[in-house]
């Protein structure tokens, strides 16, 4: 695991810390429709995706919503927290025998026992934890994995081009949040890599083919085809 995967992943081994984390999850309600929009977009592509690959998954909420959306297709979990697997068990045990579990670390795909011509790479809420070489790299790794047409699919948070909007929109998303425990602090790559790193990421991985198809204040789905 590279010095920023262990940065990243530390807490996340803790299983009292990842536990409490899923608790105090108040914004995964607020993701249901752009996760739905990004399958939706993906189906109307690639109508046959049968290959999905989920980095980061955590709980596996986003490989589920994939995974209703194509009943043939199998996925592949992946993250770097033990506890975070046995919890991704139990949430998709439903899908059997469709669903491989890896433990992966993101900063180092290279090294990870992933296929190849998969369909959709997704990801979410774990490359804002990148600074923006590691997020080139991250891209540029994921979209060697992509088959010709596959989608690399990044739901996440990103930091404004200034201060001044950062803390209006982060105070802004507090009234709209439900309101629930309060998780441990964990690593964050401070400032967030903003939407023109995203952009310069995918384009140097060669995914010119992207846009920002759903945004909610510091929330992004980024969405790249690979051409």
């Amino acid at each position: 695991m590279t010095e920023l995967g262990l940065d990243a992943a530390g807490p996340w081994q803790d299983e009292e810390f990842v536990r409490g984390w899923v608790e105090a999850d108040t914004i995964a309600g607020l993701l249901a429709f752009p996760r739905a929009v990004s399958a939706a977009l993906v189906k109307q592509d690639r109508p046959q995706a049968n290959k999905i690959v989920d980095i980061g998954s955590g709980t596996g909420e986003f490989l589920a919503v994939f995974l209703d959306e194509f009943p043939d297709a199998r996925g592949v979990w992946t993250d770097a927290s033990e506890a975070m697997l046995d919890i991704a068990r139990t949430r998709l045990a439903e899908y059997g025998d469709r669903v491989e579990y890896q433990l992966v670390d993101m900063t180092d795909l290279a090294h990870a026992n992933l296929p190849r011509d998969i369909d959709v790479v997704l990801t979410s809420r774990a490359a804002h934890h990148l600074d923006r070489p590691a997020l080139f790299d991250f891209y540029r790794e994921a979209g060697e994995r992509l088959a010709s047409g596959g989608w690399l699919v990044n739901l996440d948070h990103i930091g404004p081009r200034d201060d001044t909007w950062n803390q209006r929109l982060r105070t802004v998303r507090k009234r709209f949040q439900p309101q629930g425990k309060t998780s441990k602090p964990h690593h964050h790559n401070y400032p967030l890599t903003g939407v023109a790193d995203h952009f310069d990421a995918l384009t140097a991985a060669g995914l010119t083919d992207h846009e920002i198809a759903w945004r909610g204040l510091i929330t992004c789905l980024f969405m790249a085809r690979k051409n």
